[in-house]
């Protein structure tokens, strides 16, 4: 079999399709499809259509009047045919019964589009709503009435042309735009419609109708030809060109006008459907937006606006003195005894002063100078007292005048770092040869141990004064004595001021309560050391009581008469001077008096003048507060900019008294 010829429906799925070309044994299918078919709404079914025929080796062209379907089969690679030919007729599909069909459907819709030309053509004629009358039907319709008794009435039809029973040959052309769906279209099957019953027989118009539509089957309908494949088809010159006028002029669209103008009020249907939702989805949106923006004004008018009234009190000058004790056991103000709680604050302090030695001494001098001890042994510190003896290699001694403490070895990186310290030393004995260029040292007593090669010392400069003879300067006690005693007062000094600025601005101190107790004092040269001038390095620790100045209004404003009264108000203008009365480190109190001079208002009742300025404005609330002697004057501001009144939720208000 050369091809095959497929007619599908217009829900057939693309499933069924494919399976029906992949039966087809011939090599070329045709496909007819009617208009709006399922399988031409998608372009991926033509596309998986055209892969099945082309993995199978089989050439495939589809027929149908859809001419969108047309557009999306030529994208997918298909070949496409407007019309079905006699060529592409498949003898094993054309069987008589559904040739018979065919022919039937094919003559009928014939027989619809002439009488649509005729009503068209008869429309706004003087007999186009003329109807036959009753009796004449009743009449006509006895021979046709006898007739049906002779026959079974389901075997009664329509004849159909000559050439059609004879021959049973489809139509060479279909009509531009007639292609349907088979089961869509009136059947025309044996059985007697009741219309025709009623009507009685065909009428002469009737008669006449039906031999134009025979006469005209008949004119159009050839004999049919050998079917001829794909490849053959195309291989011809082409349709006769008398055939195609014809077939134009018999299956042109019925009025033309009319089925434009029916397809504009279905367009214009659906236009206003669509404006109509569109129009009712603004309006939606429209009030939508509206109420929401009513409800939005409506919760910012209630619950956004806040009013801020600042009251100003007329106030009278008061002098005002108090009685107050700070103790550090004290663990609240205590406004009946007038006591508040005391800190304990401590401190340590370092100092190192240089002194003039005053003593002085006949004969030779002992030469002095510097050195530098080295610790190379551990990590250890290595304590060492005063006069320890420093040995140079040739046997010369020189002491240390003070103890110190060596530190231990550090690590720095991949390296270790040796201990040191600097000293003064003094020779062993008096004499000039104690004057020596700078050398290196031992510590004698280390000598017999392993720290002895561990240790050293070497000085940086000469050392002087040895050898000379007459008065000499030395340290004596007393210089000692004066240096701790001058440095002492002068620590004190600054350490209170020190420790002002390390305290919080509202803690107070008294000066003459810092206590300073010496921790440690080591002056450079020991009493009877000949030395022009030493040093004294002086650790002290400073201690004194601290108290709130916070605590002391508020004794000040209990202690005041107006201060009791409701709203009543103490504003203190100028600072609060402080005179030391007692105090005592080692119990833990200090007493004072503060005095000041206090700006004291009369009291205002805020509860009453907030519950009688809300829902006014500022003209409103001005003369409102004429009604409060105590206040001088009074600002409100509102929030947001839009409020002009204070609200009527009393949270919403807040009064502040300065």
């Amino acid at each position: 079999m050369s091809h095959k010829t497929i007619y599908i429906d217009i829900d057939e799925e693309i499933t069924s399709v494919i399976d029906r070309m992949r039966k087809a044994e011939a090599v070329e299918v045709i496909i007819v499809a009617p208009k709006r078919a399922l399988l031409l709404q998608s372009l991926v079914n033509l596309k998986l259509l055209k892969k099945e025929s082309d993995r199978r080796k089989r050439r495939i062209m589809i027929v149908t009047q859809d001419k969108i379907g047309k557009k999306l089969i030529e994208k997918a690679g298909i070949l496409v045919q407007g019309k079905v030919d006699d060529s592409m007729a498949d003898e094993s599909e054309m069987e008589e019964p559904v040739v018979k069909k065919k022919q039937l459907i094919e003559n009928q819709e014939l027989i619809e589009n002439i009488r649509d030309e005729q009503q068209e053509e008869n429309i706004g004629s003087e007999s186009y709503f003329d109807e036959p009358l009753k009796t004449e039907a009743v009449q006509e319709a006895a021979p046709f009435q006898e007739e049906l008794k002779k026959n079974n009435i389901d075997n009664i039809q329509f004849d159909a042309p000559a050439s059609a029973k004879t021959e049973n040959i489809p139509p060479k052309s279909l009509k531009k735009g007639s292609a349907r769906k088979t089961k869509d279209r009136p059947k025309a099957d044996k059985s007697v419609r009741m219309s025709d019953i009623v009507a009685g027989p065909p009428s002469k118009s009737k008669r006449k109708e039906e031999a134009i539509v025979e006469k005209k089957i008949e004119e159009n309908f050839e004999p049919k030809k050998t079917p001829q494949g794909i490849g053959q088809f195309y291989q011809k010159s082409g349709p006769d060109p008398h055939f195609e006028k014809r077939a134009e002029k018999f299956f042109s669209m019925p009025s033309p006008s009319i089925a434009q103008e029916s397809i504009s009020r279905r367009k214009a249907g659906k236009l206003d459907g669509v404006r109509l939702k569109s129009k009712v989805s603004r309006y939606f949106v429209f009030f939508a937006a509206v109420l929401f923006l009513l409800g939005g004004l409506a919760l910012a008018y209630f619950y956004l606006p806040k009013a801020n009234i600042i009251l100003y009190p007329k106030s009278q000058e008061k002098s005002s003195s108090v009685d107050i004790e700070a103790d550090v056991s004290a663990t609240g103000i205590d406004l009946e005894n007038g006591i508040v709680p005391a800190k304990l604050e401590q401190q340590d302090t370092e100092k190192s002063q240089d002194f003039e030695a005053t003593g002085s001494k006949n004969g030779s001098g002992k030469a002095t100078g510097k050195v530098v001890i080295y610790n190379d042994f551990s990590v250890d510190n290595q304590p060492l007292v005063a006069t320890t003896r420093l040995e140079t290699a040739d046997g010369k001694i020189f002491r240390i005048t003070k103890s110190v403490v060596v530190p231990g070895m550090t690590k720095v990186g991949a390296d270790t770092k040796s201990g040191a310290i600097e000293v003064d030393v003094v020779a062993d004995k008096a004499g000039g040869e104690y004057n020596i260029d700078p050398t290196d040292f031992k510590i004698s007593g280390f000598k017999g141990g392993p720290k002895y090669d561990k240790f050293s010392a070497r000085s940086a400069k000469a050392m002087t004064g040895g050898g000379a003879t007459g008065e000499a300067a030395v340290v004596t006690a007393q210089d000692i004595s004066q240096a701790k005693e001058k440095m002492i007062a002068e620590i004190k000094s600054e350490a209170a001021q020190d420790l002002k600025q390390s305290l919080p601005s509202e803690r107070k101190i008294f000066d003459d309560s810092v206590s300073v107790e010496p921790v440690s004092a080591t002056p450079s040269a020991v009493a009877g050391t000949q030395t022009d001038k030493f040093s004294l390095d002086v650790k002290m620790r400073v201690k004194t009581l601290s108290f709130s100045e916070d605590d002391v209004k508020q004794l000040i404003k209990a202690k005041s008469g107006n201060a009791q009264e409701s709203g009543g108000t103490v504003n203190f203008g100028k600072p609060i001077n402080y005179v030391l009365s007692e105090e005592n480190m080692e119990k833990g109190f200090v007493k004072f008096q503060a005095k000041t001079d206090l700006g004291v208002a009369g009291g205002i009742d805020l509860e009453n003048f907030k519950k009688g300025a809300l829902g006014k404005n500022s003209g409103e609330i001005a003369s409102y507060v004429k009604a409060y002697p105590a206040v001088l004057k009074v600002d409100v501001s509102f929030w947001p900019f839009f409020a002009a009144r204070v609200p009527m939720n009393e949270k919403r208000v807040q009064i502040e008294i300065k």
